[in-house]
């Protein structure tokens, strides 16, 4: 049976008001991110402060999922420090859809709304990156994105909270597919691939495998801005081209 809580017109006037003040990470944040690198652009969109993850529905899980989600959390916890970011971010995207899945209570409001605002500002800021140039697989993702919040806000409009936080995962994770940290690892397999067809020898491949080992340790760590930049760079040298000693300014990735 669907979790039924909050008042519909409660509900929107509220989400109404988070969505105006949303989740904004600082006013000289940049929240999104293009580097043309290896033959194309890749373009990769911040995750607002608030976007879903397993632990936002820990608590609303009964022992035995919990049991089973933290499982999964812990795995992604050994990935990660084991130098393996693309099998942690893997565990963490199903920890999350398991969590979401598997919510027998209803979480309160405070949570519910923040969450669905959270995503509508990723789409927001997917959207401001759109006007300025087309990157295809982000329109993608923005589309659908979109469709997932706005499903989550009518299923809250009419009560159904579980239907709610299932298409709010599903909607995460979709953005997650853009993130920094999905666009580092995609960058850095493009790049690894290339040193190992032999497309570069002596210094330019010595420097490139620094960049991409820093790249690694940086996706691990979590500094997914850093290492994405690592990860152009070596992809930039393996083309031939010397990498950049400075970021342009109006596009700063640091």
């Amino acid at each position: 049976m669907p979790l039924r809580v909050f008042r519909p017109l409660a509900v929107l006037c509220a989400s109404a008001l988070l969505a105006v003040s949303a989740c904004d990470d600082g006013p000289t944040a940049p929240t999104s991110y293009v580097q043309v690198a290896g033959g194309q652009a890749w373009v990769a969109v911040a995750e607002p402060r608030g976007l879903p993850r397993a632990e936002t529905w820990l608590p609303y899980l009964s022992p035995a999922q919990r049991a089973g989600v933290d499982a999964l959390r812990a795995r992604a916890q050994r990935a990660r420090a084991a130098g393996r970011p693309d099998e942690a971010l893997s565990f963490e995207a199903q920890a999350l859809r398991e969590a979401a899945a598997g919510v027998a209570r209803a979480p309160d409001a405070g949570r519910m709304l923040g969450a669905l605002a959270a995503l509508e500002a990723w789409t927001d800021r997917a959207r401001a990156r759109l006007e300025l140039g087309a990157h295809p697989e982000l329109a993608a993702a923005a589309a659908s994105v979109a469709v997932r919040a706005q499903a989550a806000r009518a299923a809250l409009a009419a009560g159904d909270t579980a239907a709610a936080v299932r298409h709010l995962g599903e909607g995460t994770l979709a953005a997650r597919e853009q993130s920094p940290m999905a666009v580092g690892l995609r960058l850095l397999a493009s790049a690894e691939a290339r040193l190992q067809a032999g497309a570069a020898s002596g210094a330019a491949e010595r420097n490139a495998r620094a960049l991409l080992s820093g790249a690694r340790a940086g996706l691990a760590s979590g500094d997914s801005i850093r290492a994405l930049r690592r990860a152009v760079y070596a992809l930039q040298l393996l083309e031939g081209a010397p990498a950049p000693a400075e970021v342009d300014p109006s596009n700063p990735i640091r």
